[in-house]
């Protein structure tokens, strides 16, 4: 294969992969799978063009080496649950011990830093859409039942210092937000064990042991509909924040304040 055949072939895969994981959170999941299979491909192909383009300028034996490292790197630098300021500035936490972890996510991950007081914090959540259906109240997340406040791995928060999560008091440095939705208002469920999949199967017995607490918010409105779950940080006075959690219709305000 020629260089301007690879350049172009490398270009067509790059722009195809895009549009597909931009589509990919939006449609049903029997049209995920193809899509998940289809960027698998494209992935590989892009590969391929890449080993072969570094292997005619440095080599094959260091074109593998550097492909390798690109890959392992990524999965490397998310592997670490850790807490504390590491835990704010590293990527993401995934958990690579789970198959769909290697694969393109219908639910994206996404974070969202912030201030509490003079603590640093950062949210990480899976995304999920509603895609037509309903979620909250519905067959896939039904009122009185524990949910993982978001898709894939737990949504988890680290932080720098001592906070208050809607009262339930962490030291830690990290957690995960499990809560249990009601149609008036929702338990928020504050856990010290942030490694496990999301899943709420995965809720063990050794996971609960680790709780930190629980607490009530109450539950609000959008007022318009919400396709995709989003949170967002508003100001509540003095240190306190709320984290917001908005999703279809339903809005929940959960209050964070710094421990002094």
């Amino acid at each position: 294969m020629t260089r301007r055949r690879a350049r172009w072939l490398a270009v067509a895969a790059g722009v195809l992969l895009v549009v597909v994981l931009r589509l990919l959170p939006g449609v049903s999941p029997g049209v995920q799978l193809g899509l998940v299979l289809l960027a698998g491909v494209l992935t590989i192909v892009l590969l391929a063009v890449a080993f072969l383009v570094l292997g005619a300028w440095i080599g094959r034996p260091l074109a593998s080496l550097v492909l390798l490292l690109a890959l392992v790197a990524p999965i490397g630098l998310t592997a670490i649950d850790a807490s504390g300021e590491l835990g704010v500035r590293l990527p993401c936490h995934r958990n690579w011990a789970w198959v769909p972890s290697y694969l393109p996510r219908a639910s994206p991950m996404r974070s969202i830093r912030f201030a509490v007081g003079e603590v640093d914090a950062k949210l990480c959540y899976g995304a999920p859409s509603a895609r037509g259906r309903t979620m909250i109240g519905g067959p896939a997340i039904p009122f009185g039942e524990l949910w993982r406040t978001g898709a894939n791995e737990p949504t988890t928060l680290r932080f720098t210092g001592p906070i208050s999560v809607a009262g339930v008091r962490a030291a830690d440095g990290k957690l995960s937000i499990y809560s249990v939705p009601g149609p008036r208002s929702w338990e928020i469920i504050a856990n010290g064990s942030t490694s496990q999949w999301g899943i709420e199967s995965e809720y063990t017995d050794a996971v609960r042991s680790r709780e930190l607490g629980r607490a009530t918010v109450p539950v609000g409105s959008t007022g318009d509909h919400v396709e995709q779950l989003r949170f967002a940080i508003e100001p509540r006075g003095g240190d306190t924040v709320g984290l917001v959690l908005e999703w279809e219709r339903t809005r929940v305000v959960i209050p964070i304040w710094p421990v002094r």
